[in-house]
């Protein structure tokens, strides 16, 4: 089995270096043929230098700087069909972290017998105790444009069980392993309407509407550098003018019109002034007392 780990990076130099070293020590009791593929968009703290350098099994992907997350993963995967054959693309940030068990958790999930399943893995933060940021999406009402979690954000992983495996109507980017055939007849992330955001979960809707399912495993565990990831997020310790200006930056989290977007895919055309008003209340209650003990907390 061939995987092709597709990495995105920009001047993180040191927290790549720490992801690949994590890479080369994973156990693969299943011995899949593991592959970084670094796509470097525009880094200028000397990325390039240190994958020639010390990490020959990188194969490298250069961006002129304006690729972004989105369409990084697409250049990224697919150099990494036409080059490497890939069985399945990981896709995974460059300040991700990861056990050394981390790969045997995640591909001991593919059953052999239904091969188009999208896998994603559980998010938990960099910070102790211990919390799930990501625990996927078991429903979505969309009349109420409510988005049912297994587990409340930020619940302590200590109470939460790990011999999971669940169906997740959202991802989010980091340790997600798609079968190569899936991700091509889905056309990829949508870079267009996503270029930074959503392009995930807008992959996981698309793939159950095209009858394949995506899965989440509990024991498959990334850890993410939770206060620098999603500027603008309302469980950030931003200031309130840089949250405000989050609704308006075409590549945060929060961005208006790519979740008007998303709305008019996935949801009832007829509810958009609904889940616009919504979405913005929501957002806003997060940030001014949803979340507001938990950041000083993380």
């Amino acid at each position: 089995m061939v995987v092709a780990i597709i990495i995105p990076t920009y001047n993180r130099k040191e927290y790549l270096q720490m992801l690949l070293e994590q890479l080369r020590k994973q156990t693969n009791s299943l011995h899949a043929e593991l592959i970084p593929v670094v796509v470097i968009d525009g880094s200028t703290d000397g990325t390039l230098e240190l994958l020639t350098d010390q990490y020959p099994e990188a194969k490298i992907l250069q961006g002129p700087g304006n690729w972004w997350w989105t369409k990084s993963i697409n250049e990224g995967s697919t150099y990494a069909i036409s080059q490497l054959n890939p069985d399945y693309l990981l896709l995974l940030n460059d300040d991700s972290q990861i056990l050394p068990s981390y790969s045997d958790e995640l591909l001991k999930t593919i059953d052999p017998q239904v091969s188009t399943a999208i896998i994603a893995s559980i998010s938990v933060t960099d910070t102790q105790p211990e919390r799930i940021s990501f625990s996927g999406i078991r429903s979505i009402n969309w009349l109420k444009f409510k988005k049912y979690n297994y587990y409340p954000a930020f619940t302590l992983s200590n109470s939460v069980p790990s011999k999971q495996v669940l169906p997740t109507y959202a991802l989010n980017g980091r340790g997600t392993l798609i079968p190569t055939h899936v991700f091509q007849k889905l056309g990829m992330l949508d870079q267009q309407h996503f270029p930074q955001y959503g392009s995930d979960d807008d992959l996981a809707l698309r793939a159950w509407k095209n009858g394949f399912q995506v899965l989440i495993n509990f024991e498959a565990k990334v850890i993410d550098r939770t206060m620098e990831t999603s500027k603008g997020a309302a469980f950030r310790n931003d200031s309130l003018i840089l949250f405000l200006k989050s609704f308006f930056t075409w590549n945060s989290v929060n961005y208006l019109p790519k979740q008007l977007f998303f709305f008019y895919r996935h949801g009832y055309k007829f509810l958009m002034p609904f889940y616009f008003v919504k979405y913005l209340l929501g957002t806003s209650y997060a940030y001014f007392f949803k979340y507001k003990k938990l950041r000083r907390e993380l």
